[in-house]
């Protein structure tokens, strides 16, 4: 099942209702996926790369992602501290080298476990953490070139057996 967020979340689901992405102001506050990887410390660096150097992607479903990554940007919501974005983000570097794919990275992302009305804290985490209703991480976003927002990927594969599969299906059934 592909979600979206909806202005007013009582509102029928239309395409009038999907909030649109700045895709130029978007770029300009991520970073990509090496810059991510890079950022982070060595212990969570070493961590990444490991499992960067250990993965194999499935090379069928990366030639069917290819055609399917066309004209999208992924955008990734993701942070140091959580396991779920280590296991991810490796996986992405690897597509983004193979495929082509554009990826940027909301990082810095925190919790705001001591206010009851926000799950995050912003700053430092992006604004759109709220505005796109993001409930965990890593949260993908997929969005065309005119800034409508496709579909998401949230946490890790729930349907498939691998990030890029499970990313696969998600833009399939869009």
């Amino acid at each position: 099942m592909v979600l979206f967020a909806y202005e007013n979340a009582l509102e029928q689901p239309s395409i009038q209702n999907i909030i649109m992405v700045d895709l130029k102001d978007i770029r300009k506050r991520t970073i990509s996926v090496d810059d991510y990887i890079e950022s982070l410390d060595d212990k969570n660096r070493d961590i990444v790369m490991e499992m960067y150097e250990q993965y194999d992607l499935d090379s069928n479903v990366v030639e069917e992602l290819r055609d399917q990554m066309n004209n999208i940007t992924t955008i990734v919501f993701s942070a140091a501290w959580c396991g779920d974005c280590k296991n991810a983000m490796p996986v992405i570097k690897l597509l983004v080298e193979q495929i082509g794919m554009e990826v940027r990275v909301f990082d810095k992302i925190k919790t705001a476990p001591l206010d009851p009305d926000h799950q995050w804290k912003i700053p430092p985490s992006p604004p759109e953490i709220e505005e796109w209703n993001v409930t965990a991480i890593p949260w993908f976003e997929f969005v065309d070139d005119a800034g409508n927002r496709i579909a998401q990927l949230i946490e890790k594969p729930k349907i498939k057996d691998t990030l890029e599969a499970e990313m696969l299906y998600v833009l399939k059934n869009k």
